[in-house]
């Protein structure tokens, strides 16, 4: 007969051996693979984030100049692509990048706590960036999908009344004076400074770099990183909120 301590007793610390991954089978895709999307699609990332912040802060040299940056945009490579095929292609590439991001970092994720059981978040508790990593790679998507509606496409009410196609200064300037829009920017891009950070330190690790040295720079760089986009996007709806910045 069992003990009474083996009868429907479960440890809520203890995964159940049925759904640890079996020693004797890889995952897939491999959990290497996934590391190598991620550090890839991560350096995309970074890159992207960093032009557009440079891109933004034409806003501080006046409107036309800001609006001629984006209208260049949008004629890249003209006439060779017609239109705005090259800003388009980037879009599809970044939205690709965007969902093996995703799906690698929930997939990464679930073997992590499914492999260390329930002391997994004891050992992620360590590290606030690494333990936040999901929560604000999600929270971050949600923005980008709010970014896009107000910005880009101008779809109300994410965007204001006075949106208008092709004049990118003053939709900027009309949505940054709503302060509650004002005020989740600046979360947001406080968000992507702390996820960016542990990211960029991270990107040494899935390409395979293990030197103290090599680990060590890359925590300065990422540091670095993070606060030159965290300054240079906050500082224009602070801009606009103070009226430094207006039409």
């Amino acid at each position: 007969m069992s003990s009474p301590s083996a009868v429907g007793t479960v440890d809520p610390d203890v995964v159940p051996s049925a759904k640890r991954p079996d020693p004797t089978r890889s995952p897939h895709p491999p959990t290497w693979a996934l590391e190598v999307c991620q550090a890839v699609t991560g350096t995309v990332f970074v890159a992207f984030v960093l032009f557009h912040m440079l891109g933004n802060l034409k806003v501080y040299i006046g409107a036309d100049d800001f609006n001629h940056y984006a209208a260049w945009l949008r004629t890249l490579f003209n006439p060779l692509v017609p239109g705005d095929g090259v800003l388009w292609i980037l879009r599809v590439v970044l939205v690709l990048c965007l969902i093996l991001h995703v799906y690698g970092a929930i997939t990464l994720y679930c073997r992590a706590r499914i492999a260390r059981g329930g002391h997994g978040r004891k050992l992620l508790a360590n590290r606030i960036g690494a333990r936040t990593m999901i929560w604000t790679g999600l929270i971050l998507l949600l923005f980008i999908i709010f970014h896009i509606l107000d910005l880009t496409l101008g779809v109300q009410p994410m965007a204001t009344s006075h949106f208008v196609h092709g004049d990118a200064y003053q939709n900027l300037i009309y949505s940054f004076q709503r302060p509650a829009v004002a005020i989740f920017y600046c979360l947001a891009i406080a968000l992507l400074a702390v996820h960016l950070s542990h990211g960029v330190w991270s990107l040494i690790s899935d390409f395979g770099g293990t030197g103290s040295r090599l680990r060590s720079l890359f925590f300065i760089i990422a540091g670095l990183v993070a606060i030159v986009l965290l300054l240079g996007d906050i500082s224009i709806p602070i801009a606009v909120q103070i009226g430094f910045l207006t039409l």
